[in-house]
């Protein structure tokens, strides 16, 4: 998944929440997805960056 839908996916999921539009036994479900988002953005950025430095430490 691409960082662009996973982000999509988190405010999605912070809209519904903050709504109140999740049951409360779905709420952990949620929680749980929208924890495994923001770790895969953050690998995304994270690798990203390591092949911005690379790239410039190369010229």
């Amino acid at each position: 998944m691409s960082y662009e839908e996973s982000i999509r996916q988190l405010e999605a999921l912070a809209q519904q929440m903050e709504r109140g539009d999740l049951p409360i036994d779905t709420l952990a479900d949620k929680l749980r997805e929208a924890k495994q988002l923001i770790a895969s953005c953050r690998k995304q950025l994270t690798e990203a960056d390591e092949q911005v430095q690379k790239i410039l430490a190369a010229e």
